[in-house]
């Protein structure tokens, strides 16, 4: 039967931004809890669209739901490049995580998405850290992870919990998890800009060049001018 796929019969949602981080996550996750929902949040990113697109159709390929909750206000709020069509036009391979960085985000989407777990009976929220990233960006670490949950057990009357399965590895170890769980690479998107294919040069699009190359995932992905 379909219970007895999952290791642990607890119910769970996931984090999905339509990127290879969180999809990697996703598959993971799906191995060992029943996920019921891809939560994708639209904070008024460049590439909401793009992302929307990509990560539905991901949620799909795994017969997962798919639910977009609007957050425009944080994108508001905001400075980033990756925010709005004006800040983008300052997006470049030099931009650094002062630029890119949006204020508490993953703060603010892991205590939305622990409510919306806790009100649908699901004891787990499955999110995509990696090690790499939380050199520049804290909360991608395994300390932020440590934090969160410690968080929820005071302000959440149910237990519920976050767990990164790829919080341990870096880009190239999550690309050879998601070859091994096969993957819709072709669907993934990790460009902070929009449009029909990923640009190439932006930050998001040099870390996952880096982390494909050599694979055969290489060529599965395309880039602007490609």
């Amino acid at each position: 039967t379909a219970r007895n796929r999952f290791m642990s019969n607890e119910k769970g949602l996931a984090l999905l931004s339509g990127g290879l981080d969180s999809t990697v996550a996703l598959a993971m996750g799906c191995r060992e809890y029943e996920l019921f929902t891809a939560l994708f949040f639209d904070y008024g990113q460049i590439a909401s669209a793009r992302e929307i697109k990509a990560s539905s159709e991901i949620a799909r390929r795994f017969g997962i739901e798919f639910e977009c909750i609007e957050l425009r206000w944080l994108g508001n709020l905001s400075s980033s490049y990756i925010i709005g069509a004006e800040a983008g036009a300052g997006l470049s391979q030099s931009c650094g995580a002062p630029d890119l960085w949006v204020e508490n985000r993953n703060g603010i989407f892991l205590n939305v998405a622990a409510a919306v777990a806790v009100s649908r009976g699901c004891s787990v929220v499955i999110a995509g850290f990696n090690r790499e990233e939380a050199e520049e960006f804290p909360d991608n670490s395994t300390e932020y992870l440590e934090a969160v949950n410690r968080a929820l057990d005071l302000g959440e009357r149910s237990r519920v919990r976050v767990e990164s399965p790829t919080v341990s590895l870096d880009k190239k170890e999550i690309v050879r998890e998601g070859i091994d769980l096969g993957v819709p690479w072709e669907l993934i998107w990790s460009c902070y800009r929009g449009g029909d294919l990923m640009c190439g040069q932006c930050a998001s699009c040099l870390r996952l060049r880096n982390a494909v190359d050599g694979t055969e995932v290489e060529e599965i992905i395309r880039f602007k001018g490609e």
